[in-house]
């Protein structure tokens, strides 16, 4: 219902088909978008819990079901499509060092490190942070184990009169 400021294509599948993305939007929501070859139709999954416009998505480089939001609250989270698409596996604010308190300056940008267990973000007022992560990947795997895990993922929250009647 609101402005779309990200569309994020699976990095597992060619960008030139991307059967697969994630957008994120004003409207406080991200969605995961799937194209089904049987029809050409595309279906959401609606991810809950965001209590603020989502600024900006990334797909982790490493394991194919996993993506980071930022939010106009100065949260980040990290999700796994696979393990739980109703809670994030991680959110967190930045605090200030004397008053513990929950720093919620807005957060623009979002990246995943490529190489090392590191997130990456940027703030409006031209922070940027950066983040250490573990235990989001879950090893080497081929493309094909990569795709079967996200599209297992989607499948599971498939709620669509196709679907059911399967």
């Amino acid at each position: 219902m609101g402005p779309i400021y990200r569309v994020r294509c699976n990095p597992f599948w060619d960008p030139n088909t991307c059967p697969i993305f994630i957008t994120c939007s004003y409207d406080w929501t991200v969605r995961v978008w799937h194209e089904k070859e049987s029809d050409s139709k595309l279906t959401c999954h609606q991810i809950g819990n965001l209590q603020q416009q989502v600024n900006d998505i990334c797909w982790s480089p490493n394991t194919s079901s996993v993506f980071a939001s930022v939010a106009n609250d100065g949260r980040i989270e990290i999700w796994d499509l696979k393990k739980d698409s109703l809670a994030p596996q991680l959110d967190f604010w930045d605090v200030d060092p004397d008053t513990k308190e929950k720093i919620e300056t807005a957060k623009s940008v979002v990246k995943f490190s490529r190489t090392s267990p590191v997130i990456l973000s940027g703030a409006f007022d031209g922070r940027v942070g950066v983040y250490r992560t573990y235990g989001l990947e879950h090893g080497p795997v081929s493309d094909e184990d990569q795709r079967s895990r996200v599209m297992s993922a989607i499948a599971k929250e498939d709620f669509s009169s196709s679907s059911k009647a399967k």
